[in-house]
């Protein structure tokens, strides 16, 4: 399992950072922040090696909040805020300004952590304090019922159960709790019946779950987001679709891709790649297989760059 790649996740944060603005964390247990709008996080580094900050907010109050979420926390998490408060610093002496930002250092603690000392470091000349957030407190199979009834009733979703619904996965312990949990949620989302919120749902928890997601689940979801951004287009190339759904289906009869490309009368390279994908894929639906198709035709050198 790895960390989601950085850009492979410039969708899921605009999409995700759209759910966050202008609304408070009271759903989380902090009713005080409430967050106004996305801060860039290009700071510059301190390290030769790139620290990772994803989520820097500009709230209602003008001050700055640093948001994170931990499933694990120890010295070597103290040390990485650390750096992450001196980059958003050296960023503001950079900018000529005459005075330090406010800062708060937020920290939303999956459900194997169910309490930790605001206080993180104390080390003479320094404190550093955080302001936790303990999804532990979140009862996981009454918010999934009470979502799944109003997605069942094609109701639209709250912007407070829509914030609930992306930390779901993290509000279960252990990690195959939370991979179970992931794909309910998942599959849960993909029923919104409001488009903007399904992208919304599906790219909160992309971003949110990315410490414990694993890649294929990702890969999954980002088809996802991208299937819903242009379903339009979808059904104009339905025709390629079509295919898909007839070669699957043939498949399923035990027919060879051969037989399926002479029947179809379809290049046979087509649709050996196409069989073979479905194979590779057996969770991928007809959409999601010429998206799979698509973005590795796009991935392809052309001979120029051979």
């Amino acid at each position: 399992m790895q960390n989601i790649a950085y850009q492979n996740k410039d969708i899921a944060q605009k999409y995700s950072a759209e759910l966050l603005k202008d609304k408070s964390l009271a759903v989380y247990g902090l009713p005080h922040i409430h967050i106004k709008e996305l801060l860039p996080t290009n700071l510059p580094a301190i390290e030769t090696n790139e620290l990772r900050m994803d989520n820097l907010f500009l709230l209602k109050d003008g001050t700055i909040a640093i948001i994170d979420y931990e499933s694990t926390f120890g010295p070597k998490d103290v040390i990485k805020y650390a750096n992450y408060i001196a980059r958003v610093l050296k960023r503001y002496v950079s900018d000529n300004r005459q005075q330090f930002p406010y800062l708060h250092l937020i920290i939303i603690f999956s459900a194997d952590i169910e309490n930790v000392d605001p206080l993180i470091a104390d080390v003479g000349c320094m404190k550093l304090w955080i302001e936790p957030a303990f999804l532990v407190h979140i009862p996981t199979e009454t918010v999934y019922k009470r979502l799944r009834e109003k997605i069942d009733g094609c109701e639209p979703l709250s912007e407070e159960e829509l914030m609930q619904l992306i930390i779901l996965p993290l509000t279960v312990k252990g990690k195959s709790g939370k991979q179970k949990q992931l794909v309910d949620t998942v599959r849960l989302a993909q029923r919104i019946p409001d488009n903007s919120q399904r992208i919304q749902a599906l790219s909160g928890i992309l971003t949110f779950s990315d410490k414990i997601i694993e890649r294929q689940m990702a890969a999954r979801i980002r088809r996802l987001i991208r299937m819903n951004k242009v379903v339009q287009l979808l059904y104009e190339d339905g025709g390629e679709q079509k295919v898909i759904s007839l070669v699957r289906k043939k498949l399923a009869k035990h027919m060879t891709p051969k037989a399926i490309a002479d029947m179809l009368e379809e290049d046979s390279v087509k649709i050996e790649n196409i069989a073979r994908k479905i194979a590779e894929h057996p969770e991928a639906d007809d959409q999601e297989i010429y998206f799979i198709i698509c973005d590795e035709a796009e991935a392809e050198p052309s001979s120029s760059e051979i």
